[in-house]
């Protein structure tokens, strides 16, 4: 069966010397070579770094793969700003750019700002398409203008949904070029989630297969299973709150766990976001949350476990997913990444 692969990049610190740059385009050149579809890295300064300069480096260390942002928000970036920069990866990569848009999280609220609304996301998308396509747009009611739209190597520069909602995921089926799924690898879970991005596909007169739709994860590779499942905690910790944080309503919560999961939202600690030693993996724990995050969110153990649980989701309809590889160093990185590539990737690819 046939699976497509997306890896996301994320050194966790700023690329500060000539060594790490250098590792991290070897990263993404491993990625490429591999058959990863594309390619991307996070846009949120909270936790390290820039992510222009990051994207940058993918498009210079590719050939192939589709370069982009995973995810960004309307809130940090004007749209003038966003569409110069995607044109400009567009004509490095001779038209390979993508960008993945969501609400907003660890890059908006540490800042003091709340997240995006669907409505304004919806704005940010149709003024850096017009910019990029017609070089002017408005945005939240204020025009914005380039000069250089007659130069963009394509008109239209994909623009996917990030969605963990039932709002958002029709609302990434109406507008976008792709969804990109939070919504977990439960097999009802991800059968519901398709069916409600086509529903809003329909609705804006679309055909449902022209939305290509991916399932992200929370992902941790090590030969030793347990210290996979103990590395990915973290990251299960925070896509259990930001999937559950505006309500629980059609979101496949098994009624006996709603309350906990709610107490869990209630009690995140923002600072601690993706924290391996933080609070929210332990306040996870205490609830007794840990294992269904896991089940829901993770795909996580050594490439046996790997293999066996992609087989599972893609039965499901999942045959585009996201990965990452987490690691203290670079050099861990490129351990993980060569067993990607060689013994899960190309069994799928």
């Amino acid at each position: 069966m046939k699976v497509s692969f997306g890896v996301s990049l994320s050194p966790g610190t700023p690329l500060l010397h000539e060594k790490d740059k250098q590792r991290f385009m070897d990263l993404a050149k491993m990625a490429d070579d591999y058959g990863a579809e594309a390619i991307g890295t996070y846009d949120t300064a909270f936790i390290g770094g820039d992510a222009y300069v990051r994207t940058t480096l993918l498009a210079l260390a590719s050939s192939r793969a589709r370069v982009g942002l995973r995810p960004t928000n309307p809130l940090t970036r004007e749209p003038q700003v966003m569409a110069s920069f995607l044109a400009s990866i567009d004509s490095l990569t001779g038209g390979r750019a993508f960008m993945d848009i969501a609400s907003g999280d660890s890059g908006v609220l540490n800042i003091g700002l709340r997240v995006a609304s669907r409505a304004r996301i919806e704005d940010y998308v149709r003024c850096v398409r017009d910019l990029i396509a017609k070089g002017e747009g408005t945005y939240q009611g204020r025009p914005q203008r380039v000069r250089w739209s007659s130069t963009a190597v394509r008109p239209r520069v994909p623009i996917s949904i990030c969605a963990e909602g039932p709002k958002m995921l029709h609302l990434g089926g109406r507008i976008g070029d792709g969804v990109i799924a939070g919504t977990g690898l439960l097999p009802e879970v991800v059968q519901g989630t398709i069916a409600r991005i086509q529903a809003g596909a329909r609705e804006a007169g679309r055909d449902p297969t022209d939305v290509d739709i991916w399932f992200t994860t929370r992902t941790s590779l090590d030969e030793d299973r347990e210290k996979a499942v103990q590395n990915v905690k973290a990251s299960v910790s925070s896509i259990l709150n930001h999937s559950m944080r505006f309500g629980l309503e059609d979101k496949h919560v098994p009624e006996d766990l709603k309350s906990k999961i709610q107490t869990y939202v209630d009690g995140y600690e923002l600072y601690d976001h993706v924290l391996q030693e933080g609070r929210n993996p332990k306040w996870m724990d205490q609830l007794g949350l840990t294992q269904y995050a896991l089940e829901r969110f993770a795909l996580a153990g050594n490439a046996h476990d790997w293999i066996a649980r992609i087989e599972q989701i893609a039965q499901a309809g999942a045959r585009k997913i996201w990965v990452s590889l987490r690691a203290d160093s670079m050099d861990r990185q490129t351990h993980y990444m060569r067993i990607l590539g060689e013994q899960i990737m190309s069994r799928f690819v």
